[in-house]
């Protein structure tokens, strides 16, 4: 067995361990408490589970929202309600971050990271089609996509494009974040307050309509890429930077990394073009966001998701109070009052935060024009939702199913119909097994 080190004992998930690393030397010498960090390659969830069930020296953790509802039915997680200073700044956090730190009436977290999709264009590639402004609606995106095809735009390798579209409906252990995304962005509820599913019948059947655009858009109109069922987020991110492709929906903070000449072809060559040393300037807006197209015009909302830090339930006794000024640290603010980490994060690599005050921020707005639209980050974050069912205990024998039957309707395999009813009976079946 690990034996347990004198500091607190903190795991996470492998993104950006230097920097990580570097925000808790920070709090090492603001609050003078050792911290013994190690950073979890591959897996996350699964090289987690053993570690809890075997009760190895392990005070507080990185927790994904997806996994939350199954690590506190198994006990592996401690609730932070009664420590000092829980919940003094959850005003300021946004209500579906609050939210999914929260199971069964209690606390678990601080916020380590949020982010939602945003509806992403290429404003150059619409030019050459004679499009003014973005669609609003999922048939204004397919007409666009057609006339796209039918000017024969050309990416910036003088390739003409042959889907504007490309989605990542690749199967992942965080789901088919698009699906959703596209589901909310139309107002779709797709369970109820008892996590029963009303798919295929829900309002205005509009689960099966959005699958069935995608399928058109697939099969009939040819501007959606087949190949989106073996495309991840990252794919599609970096087909945006160079330019193959006109739309996409990606993670809010990626548009920084699609817009930055260090990563982008298509940014480098206009900033160069324009005269602007790296020196001058680092980013070129030529990938813009919009609210996520719906089937009907007024309608808005995307998927968010949150990560947060958490303390195990076995977290020592004699490290519980530095663990907690750790998890404060990280997730919440410094000695100063300053969300420090959340700020960091952002500055770095353009993560997002969940506290609300931080959007009014003059640092970050600035910033935040550089790459992106404050005003249109602070509009649709009023319409961000989580998985409605993300919390169910059952969620992630959940994810396993509906994905592979998501792809099946994508290749007409299956109708939309057959598919949701599918998806619909196991979410039932689930549900009754788990009690």
């Amino acid at each position: 067995m690990q034996r347990a080190g004198n500091g607190v004992i903190f795991k996470g998930w492998s993104f950006e361990p230097d920097l990580v690393q570097e925000n808790i030397d920070a709090f090492r010498r603001q609050a003078g408490i050792q911290v013994d960090y190690a950073a979890i390659s591959g897996n996350y969830h699964d090289k987690m589970v053993p570690l809890f069930i075997g009760k190895t020296p392990l005070d507080c953790c990185y927790v994904r929202d997806d996994h939350l509802g199954e690590w506190v039915e198994a006990g592996w997680l401690r609730p932070i309600d009664d420590l000092p200073g829980a919940g003094e700044d959850n005003a300021n956090i946004f209500d579906y971050n609050l939210d999914a730190m929260s199971y069964g009436g209690k606390s678990y977290g601080l916020p380590y990271y949020t982010d939602f999709l945003v509806w992403t264009y290429n404003s150059r590639l619409l030019q050459q089609a004679n499009i003014d402004k973005p669609a609003r609606t999922l048939d204004e995106v397919t007409d666009q996509a057609i006339r796209i095809k039918e000017k024969r735009v050309r990416t910036p390798g003088g390739d003409v494009i042959e889907y504007p579209l490309v989605f990542g409906f690749r199967q992942l252990d965080i789901g088919l974040n698009d699906w959703w995304a596209l589901n909310y962005g139309s107002g779709v509820n797709l369970f109820d307050k008892e996590l029963d599913p009303v798919f295929p019948d829900d309002e205005g059947n509009r689960a099966e309509k959005i699958l069935q655009w995608l399928v058109d858009g697939i099969h009939k109109h040819g501007i959606i890429s087949p190949g989106s069922l073996n495309t991840g987020y990252r794919d599609v991110r970096d087909g945006m930077a160079a330019g193959s492709q006109a739309f996409a929906l990606i993670i809010k903070y990626d548009l920084s990394w699609i817009n930055d000449r260090d990563k982008s072809i298509l940014a480098e060559e206009q900033l160069s073009s324009r005269g602007i040393t790296p020196d001058q300037g680092r980013y070129a807006r030529i990938n813009r966001m919009a609210p996520v197209p719906s089937l009907e015009p007024g309608l808005n909302g995307t998927l968010g998701w949150t990560r947060m830090y958490g303390l195990t339930s076995h977290c020592r006794d004699e490290k519980l109070s530095d663990a907690w000024m750790l998890m404060k640290f990280l997730g919440g603010r410094d000695k100063n009052g300053d969300y420090y980490t959340a700020r960091r994060w952002f500055k770095s690599v353009g993560l997002g935060f969940a506290y609300r005050s931080l959007l009014d921020d003059p640092e970050i707005i600035g910033q935040t024009q550089q790459w992106g639209d404050i005003d249109i980050i602070k509009e649709q974050a009023r319409h961000v939702r989580a998985r409605e069912n993300i919390k169910a205990p059952w969620f992630a024998d959940f994810n396993v199913f509906y994905q592979p039957e998501i792809q099946k309707i994508l290749m007409r395999q299956q109708t939309p119909r057959d598919g949701l009813a599918r998806i619909a009976k196991r979410c039932r079946e689930l549900k009754k097994e788990w009690g």
